[in-house]
């Protein structure tokens, strides 16, 4: 999600001075602004949704004068004949309207309220996919000799998350030795922006020994690099491979779902509270 930051909307005031400037201009204003401040994440994210909708529109810019109800009806509709799910369609429309509202805010555009009547509500899930505690022992013994070193990385990566009470991968792969000390992990979430701790147990620091590469500080072989968007590249390079392998160790256990990174978050989240890592022994 775009997040309404006033830094953020002093480059979209200082572009959208430029006499007629339109919605997707403006829009990949706030692109360029998220990548100068090294959130590429976002970035790519609010690219992607931009380049849907001028997809959709067969052109690449429209007036904030014709940015009414009936097109963002007509878009609606557009995605839903793709196929898409409530909570892509959802993400679509709600993104380009805190576009549209950080223009309306700074002055660039007159509420036209386009959004009015669109339902842009999430879809709640009940139930998030999660191993159970027998579930996670018999992936930690899981044979998988004969199997390649992305194969046995990812099922590593997953376990280490779990360990590491569903550390998500994108703190995973940014750990360096200097976030040890005194047998304690300490970090700080890149979600919540708040202090953790773990204590470096045996079964953790297995995992990163297994993984250590000389010359580098970081734990696992995945950032090698000094410039943050080609560590954002590598990130995302290293999320999608683990992910994909992980599809094979899910068929490997049995499993009815796949695995991803995002259900050894899940599966620590719904362990008992007080659990520790020798419950998983």
């Amino acid at each position: 999600m775009i997040n309404e930051q006033t830094n953020t909307r002093t480059v979209t005031v200082a572009y959208s001075r430029r006499q007629g400037v339109g919605f997707i201009a403006y829009a990949r204003s706030c692109v360029r602004k998220m990548q100068d401040e090294g959130r590429y994440d976002a970035a790519h994210k609010l690219d992607s949704y931009i380049g849907r909708f001028t997809a959709y529109l067969g052109r690449n810019e429209i007036a904030f004068k014709d940015f009414d109800s009936r097109l963002i009806r007509n878009y609606h509709r557009w995605l839903q004949d793709k196929a898409l799910g409530r909570n892509s369609i959802s993400l679509y429309i709600r993104n380009l309207k805190r576009v549209y509202r950080m223009a309306i805010d700074d002055g660039t555009a007159k509420d036209n309220h386009p959004f009015e009547g669109v339902d842009v509500s999430y879809h709640v899930k009940k139930e998030k996919n999660g191993l159970t505690l027998d579930e996670v022992r018999r992936l930690k013994e899981l044979d998988l000799d004969g199997r390649s070193k992305a194969v046995n990385f990812a099922r590593d990566m997953f376990l280490f998350s779990v360990y590491a009470k569903g550390m998500t991968a994108d703190d995973m792969f940014h750990l360096t030795r200097d976030n040890i000390s005194g047998g304690i992990l300490v970090y700080t979430s890149k979600i919540t922006g708040s202090r953790e701790t773990i204590v470096w147990e045996q079964l953790l620091r297995d995992i990163a020994d297994k993984y250590a590469l000389p010359g580098t500080p970081f734990l696992f072989p995945v950032i090698t690099s000094a410039d943050p968007r080609e560590q954002w590249r590598q990130y995302c390079g290293a999320l999608h491979n683990i992910n994909r392998n992980l599809k094979t160790v899910a068929r490997l256990l049995g499993l009815s779902f796949p695995l991803n990174m995002m259900v050894a978050h899940h599966t620590w989240n719904s362990m008992t509270k007080g659990l520790t890592i020798g419950n998983l022994l």
